[in-house]
């Protein structure tokens, strides 16, 4: 078997040890995240449908709107008050609050004020009220009918800054990949009901399936100039949701996902959209006619069906949160199988995880960098010494990885938060970008990147080419990149370059001489202080003749005669007869 077929297997293993499926998990019914169908946003103002511009589809488009407040009460004197001020009347401001009516605390506190009558003349102020009360209540039944037309065009645009406000939540939370539940937006297509039968534990339970049977995976992206968001595709084609199917053993759900799979594939023409039936009627007609003998598909359905004993597949869509799956996995892993033909060249990196191991024992030659602290000039004792082109501090621990690096296809280096894993990386991409390599950096989350990005020097950092955030803005940072590295190039004197090189060249030469003649010195005095010394037959560190003199001093600080260790200050000692 060639290397490209087991590494297909291999891919496939891959897979089906990704796939975890909870059948109970596909309801839309009492989801917690982000939902919105069809009818939830139909007629909002500020809330656009396929808005198409240039060289850009936008599937759904929410303006940035603020809310009106009710309307402003109109003033009213009461209870012979000498202006007129603001009528006690309680005034919601939410427009599916309830309507306006009299503060009856508030206009007893009125009555309150009111100078005390005497016996006879009660009568009087009780018609006094009366009259007053009746003028509020002709002011509430004038102002009612305002703030009833209020709320009505005001229901729909709190609608609207309430999808923002969720829309904006959760773009914030896609973007924090690093999150404990990564979440993921996906508009879905066709969705369906059906109750079935799935065995857990030794025990058969039924399950309401409704999902959509197709899902494209969105992105939230905002509109630098109004503030708007914008829901558009994400450069990664539809998948198909019949995996709970499959997991209820119903065993033709493979052979459908794969022929709806394959007609996708004929369609490719044509991108499935909510907005074009075309794109998508044929795929769930196949579905629903093949995955169950009563199976139908429904056009212009509206809101969600009920599952029953029958399937029942519609045109409906729904735009949903989800926890982050493993499609956009599988995505590339299918991507890659297309690639591997046999006669394709697979980098050593991969080709190794499908190569059997050899017997011979492995030889290496080693790599040293000169530059480094040590008599030989380099980290390593042998091998031909080469360049070591670190901008950041560095020990020998992060050239060993380099060194690693140099004779193996791969290194894996582990360890907590906060140990320099970062900043080696940033060292070694100096490293080879100096050394004329490419280098593709990737990471689970943006925050790493950033922070690795921001590590490169400013004079290098030009030709990093970073693809964050969304697809869209992804794209253009890269375009921007590239023209910028071009823009540079094509700037750039070959000769003046050349001569640069070489000046450069000399100086790490020079610097390299110097290097070392300070290492030879020392060597030299570290040699003078670390070897022992000889006195009087006993072997001494130069650290501890000094502790002897210094703890000696009182005793012998009478004899100011210098001394020295040469064989004529030897101590005499007399002669035994």
């Amino acid at each position: 078997m060639s290397a490209a077929d087991l590494m297909k297997k291999l891919l496939d293993y891959v897979l089906e040890q990704a796939k975890t499926v909870d059948p109970k998990a596909f309801k839309l019914a009492g989801h917690a995240g982000f939902l919105r169908g069809y009818a939830d946003l139909q007629g909002l103002p500020g809330v656009d449908f396929d808005v198409q511009e240039d060289g850009d589809h936008i599937w759904l488009k929410t303006a940035r709107l603020e809310a009106h407040p009710p309307p402003a009460l109109p003033p009213l004197a009461l209870l012979g008050a000498s202006k007129a001020t603001q009528p006690p009347i309680v005034v919601s401001a939410a427009p599916h609050g309830t309507r306006p009516s009299i503060d009856e605390a508030a206009f007893q506190r009125l009555v309150a004020l009111l100078p005390p009558a005497q016996p006879e003349k009660l009568a009087e102020r009780e018609a006094f009220i009366d009259i007053n009360r009746s003028k509020l209540v002709s002011a509430l039944n004038q102002y009612i009918p305002l703030w009833d037309a209020w709320a009505e065009g005001e229901k729909p645009r709190r609608r609207t800054i309430s999808l923002y406000g969720d829309l904006f939540a959760l773009k914030h939370q896609l973007e924090a990949e690093e999150a404990a539940k990564p979440q993921e937006l996906v508009w879905g297509l066709g969705v369906s009901a059906w109750k079935l039968s799935y065995a857990e534990r030794l025990q058969t339970s039924t399950i309401d399936f409704q999902y959509p049977l197709i899902t494209q995976a969105m992105e939230i992206g905002m509109d630098d100039r109004t503030l708007a968001l914008e829901v558009r595709p994400r450069s990664v084609g539809p998948q198909f949701s019949l995996d709970a199917f499959a997991a209820c053993q119903l065993l033709s759900a493979p052979e459908v996902e794969k022929a709806a799979r394959e007609a996708l594939v004929k369609g490719a023409d044509r991108p499935v959209s909510p907005f074009d039936p075309g794109s998508f009627e044929h795929l769930l007609k196949l579905i629903a006619g093949n995955l169950h003998d009563k199976g139908r598909y429904e056009q212009n359905f509206e809101g969600f069906p009920k599952a029953n004993d029958e399937l029942v597949v519609t045109d409906a869509w729904v735009l949903l949160s989800r926890p982050k799956s493993v499609n956009f996995l599988q995505e590339d892993i299918e991507r890659l199988k297309t690639r591997l033909t046999p006669d394709v060249s697979i980098p050593l990196g991969p080709l190794a995880l499908v190569t059997p191991p050899s017997d011979a024992p492995s030889m290496y030659a080693s790599a040293a960098f000169r530059g480094l602290s040590g008599t030989s000039g380099g980290h390593g004792d042998t091998g031909k010494l080469q360049e070591l082109f670190f901008p950041l501090p560095y020990n020998h621990e992060q050239v060993t990885i380099v060194e690693q690096l140099e004779r193996s296809a791969g290194v894996t280096v582990q360890g907590p938060p906060g140990t320099g894993k970062t900043h080696t990386i940033a060292n070694i991409v100096c490293h080879y970008l100096a050394t004329g390599r490419k280098v593709l950096v990737t990471s689970k989350g943006e925050q790493a990147l950033e922070v690795l990005q921001s590590k490169i020097p400013e004079m290098i950092r030009p030709l990093t080419v970073a693809l964050l955030s969304g697809d869209r803005e992804g794209m253009r940072q890269f375009q921007g990149s590239i023209e910028a590295i071009i823009h540079n190039v094509s700037q750039l004197n070959p000769e003046v370059v050349r001569d640069q090189i070489r000046n450069e060249h000399s100086g790490i030469d020079r610097a390299h001489s110097e290097l070392a003649t300070i290492d030879r010195r020392v060597d030299i005095i570290a040699m003078a202080q670390l070897s022992d010394i000889e006195v009087d037959g006993v072997g001494m560190r130069a650290q501890k003749m000094a502790e002897l003199v210094v703890s000696g001093e009182k005793k012998h600080a009478w004899f100011d005669d210098v001394l020295s260790l040469d064989p004529s200050h030897a101590l005499l000692v007399p002669m035994q007869s």
